[in-house]
């Protein structure tokens, strides 16, 4: 059943984006998931809890998914990656980042490109990625360089895979933000709408490079957090 909770208000850092706050249509779109590990399937499961549908791929073939689905994710349509850009209104990159050079750039060109990645450790990243943020870009910035058909939003990265699949109820009343960052407004509206749909209180933060303050070594990773949390550390960062 599709839920009919109201969303919550988008909230902004970053005045350039205050102009698109206004739409708060929930989000029923079909939406691809390139990942089918922890935290692909945890988001295929929240997302099936409130009407979202949802197809997913990873480096097995449909086929190969078939059982680890049925377990972890009964209501995702498994389709193969080059195809995860298919009848969607965005993707969600959810694979570790060591394997990014796995992924086809064209299967994802023209799309809205939602980055959930993190690094995990000392994992070997692809070069492109290690140089970029070695001159000092995030790594969104540098995903989206690598990405460039696509229109890049960070989201939905600091979140663990356990608090994304939590009921819904405790979701609501948590009243839990979650950061949205990104180069391209109307995409960042169009992911913070999808943020508030799964139970969260969207929170656009600004330009793709405020994503780094995201990632696991900074104070805003795996926290739950009010809006105004949320702000004083971004403010404080």
């Amino acid at each position: 059943m599709v839920a009919t909770t109201t969303l919550k208000a988008m909230t902004t850092e970053d005045k350039n984006l205050s102009s698109l706050q206004g739409d708060t249509t929930p989000f029923t779109d079909r939406i691809g998931i390139l990942g089918a590990g922890r935290a692909g399937t945890a988001l295929a499961r929240a997302a099936a809890t409130v009407g979202v549908p949802v197809n997913i791929a990873s480096s097995r073939s449909p086929s190969q998914m078939k059982y680890h689905l049925a377990q972890y994710a009964p209501q995702a349509t498994a389709v193969a990656a080059k195809d995860i850009g298919t009848d969607v209104s965005l993707v969600v990159l959810m694979v570790p980042q060591d394997d990014l050079d796995d992924v086809d750039p064209e299967s994802l060109a023209g799309l809205t490109l939602i980055d959930a990645t993190n690094r995990w450790d000392d994992m070997p990243l692809p070069i492109w990625l290690e140089d970029g943020q070695s001159a000092g870009l995030s790594s969104s910035e540098v995903i989206a360089e690598h990405f460039h058909s696509s229109r890049l939003v960070k989201a939905l990265n600091h979140i663990s895979h356990w608090d994304l699949d939590s009921d819904s109820s405790t979701r609501q009343a948590q009243q839990r933000a979650l950061a949205v960052a990104s180069d391209h407004k109307a995409e960042a509206v169009l992911v913070a709408r999808l943020v508030s749909t799964l139970g969260f209180t969207p929170v656009l933060v600004g330009k793709l490079a405020k994503g780094s303050l995201l990632e696991p070594e900074g104070e805003i990773f795996n926290q739950v957090l009010s809006v105004a949390q949320l702000r004083t550390l971004l403010h404080e960062s």
